[in-house]
């Protein structure tokens, strides 16, 4: 599903782009950076979800679970591609201040899959 990689991607780069003129927030508030990036990462990542899953009419745990991969890989590609070179972090220094967040941003797609998956198959048995 061609989505997957496009909402990904928007996922992406909405921070990016927008990371760009809170750059000096970096040096003069660090904390308050990280925190309007992982807000800001929740919030597209909120709406990119809800709107994927209309799309979905069955495998809602599959689906959740694959466009959660699918964001991941997509969004530490991305980054090794553009934000790597660029803050010359190592690996390691990368992963614990930046990549590990993209699991608590695509968490919910998995949260909404199992939500729906199992409310799928209760109206299916029926009351």
């Amino acid at each position: 599903m061609m989505k997957r990689p496009t909402y990904g991607a928007i996922l992406w780069l909405i921070p990016y782009v927008t990371a760009i003129p809170l750059m000096p927030l970096i040096e003069s508030d660090n904390a308050l950076f990280k925190t309007i990036m992982i807000v800001e990462g929740a919030l597209v990542g909120a709406a990119l979800t809800a709107h994927y899953f209309q799309g979905v009419e069955r495998d809602y745990l599959r689906e959740g679970i694959m466009l959660a991969a699918v964001w991941i890989a997509l969004n530490w590609l991305l980054d090794f591609i553009a934000l790597l070179p660029f803050t010359k972090q190592s690996l390691p220094r990368y992963f614990a201040e930046i990549g590990l967040r993209y699991l608590a941003i695509a968490a919910p797609a998995v949260a909404v899959g199992y939500v729906l998956h199992h409310k799928a198959r209760l109206t299916r048995q029926g009351p």
